[in-house]
C-alpha cells in the first residue's frame, strides 16, 4: 500500500491510501470509508496503523478493497487539494553520510589523506532534528548568511516496531515502508563545522528536511536494492542512482542504529548517491539553490517530493 498522512475539510490528521480510479491516483479517506462500511475497526492514523502491526494492515487492505470497488466520491480526496503533513509526525531522523559508493568517491576526490580515515565497517552520520522536517509542496527559505543551499535526495526508511541491539529480532522486519527525503544543506555552515569535527547547524536550519508524500510499505518492495531515485532542480536532472550503490544497506543501518532503541514511526535516512551541488567543478556556485527554483525529489514506485525555495 502507498499511503499518506494530510488535512482536509474533514479534520486536521487524515489517513489516506492510494487508489487508482480512471488512470488518477486519489486518497481513500480511512476514517470516511471506513465510517460508511462499519464493520471491523480500522486504524485511522498512521501512527495507529505502524504501532497495528499486521492485522490493522490486512484491516486496511480489506478496506482498501472494499472503497476502490464502490469509488465514491464521499470518501476520495484529490492529491493536489488536500494540505499534506509530513509522513510521520516530526521527530528526529538519523542521517546517513556518504553511504552511496559514488558520492563518497565524489567527496574525496583529491583529499586522499581524509579518505584514508573514514569508517568503512560501520555506518556514520548525524541527526536531523524533528523540527526541520516539513512536507510535499513546503515553501522552504534560503536562510540570509546562505549562499551555498544544496539539495540531497534520499531514501528515508519508517520504522514499524521497536527493535534494539538486544533483542533477537530480524532487522528487516522492523522496517514498516520507505519516504522520500531532501536533505537540505548549508554548504557553509557544514564545512566549517566538519574542521571542528561535527554536523549540527549546517544541516537543521529550519525546513531543511522535506519529507513524503507517501509511505510505500515494505511488503510492497521485495528488493530495495532495486529502488531508484533522483533528483531535479527546475526540471533539469541532478542526481540519479539505484540502491544498489548503498554502502550500508536498509538492513544493516537499522541493525546498527538500533543500539538508540528504535521505536515505530522512528526515520533513518540513507545518505545521498552523487550530484550534488557541492561537487560540481571548477565552481559549484552556479548549481546551488537558490529562491524561485522547484526542487523534486523523487523515487520510482513512492512518488515526487516537491519544494519551492524562497
Amino acid at each position: 500500500m502507498k499511503i499518506a498522512r494530510y488535512q482536509s475539510a474533514a479534520g486536521p490528521e487524515r489517513l489516506g491510501i492510494v487508489t487508482v480510479a480512471s488512470g488518477r491516483e486519489y486518497l481513500v479517506d480511512v476514517a470516511k470509508a471506513a465510517a460508511v462500511r462499519g464493520g471491523p475497526a480500522t486504524a485511522t492514523s498512521v501512527m495507529a496503523l505502524i504501532e497495528g502491526g499486521a492485522a490493522a494492515m490486512d484491516a486496511s487492505r480489506e478496506l482498501l478493497r472494499w472503497a476502490s470497488d464502490r469509488q465514491d466520491p464521499r470518501w476520495m480526496d484529490d492529491p493536489n487539494t488536500v494540505g499534506w503533513l509530513t509522513p510521520v509526525p516530526e521527530k528526529s531522523i538519523f542521517c546517513a553520510g556518504r553511504n552511496f559508493g559514488r558520492h563518497k568517491l565524489e567527496s574525496m576526490k583529491g583529499n586522499a589523506d581524509n579518505a584514508s580515515k573514514l569508517h568503512s565497517d560501520f555506518p556514520t552520520g548525524f541527526i536531523k532534528l524533528g523540527r526541520t522536517l516539513v512536507p510535499h509542496k513546503s515553501r522552504v527559505k534560503r536562510p540570509d548568511d546562505v549562499l551555498d543551499f544544496d539539495y540531497e535526495v534520499e531514501i528515508a526508511l519508517v520504522i514499524g516496531k521497536a527493535i534494539d541491539d538486544r533483542r533477537d529480532i530480524d532487522p528487516a522486519s522492523a522496517i514498516f515502508g520507505y519516504t522520500i527525503f531532501n536533505d537540505l544543506s548549508a554548504r557553509e555552515w557544514q564545512l566549517r563545522e566538519m574542521q571542528n569535527g561535527m554536523i549540527m547547524l549546517g544541516k537543521n536550519f529550519p525546513g531543511f528536511g522535506p519529507i513524503g508524500p507517501y509511505i510505500l510499505t515494505a511488503d510492497e518492495v521485495p528488493d530495495p536494492k532495486a529502488l531508484v531515485l533522483w533528483l531535479k532542480v527546475n526540471g533539469e536532472l541532478r542526481q540519479h542512482s539505484d540502491c544498489r550503490d548503498l554502502i550500508f544497506g536498509f538492513a544493516e543501518m537499522v541493525a546498527f542504529w538500533s543500539r538508540f532503541g528504535l521505536v515505530p514511526g522512528d526515520l533513518i535516512s540513507t545518505g545521498t548517491p552523487e550530484g550534488v551541488a557541492l561537487h560540481h567543478k571548477p565552481d559549484p556556485r552556479e548549481w546551488y539553490l537558490k529562491p524561485g527554483n522547484r526542487v523534486e525529489a523523487g523515487v520510482d514506485g513512492i512518488g515526487v517530493l516537491e519544494t519551492f525555495i524562497v
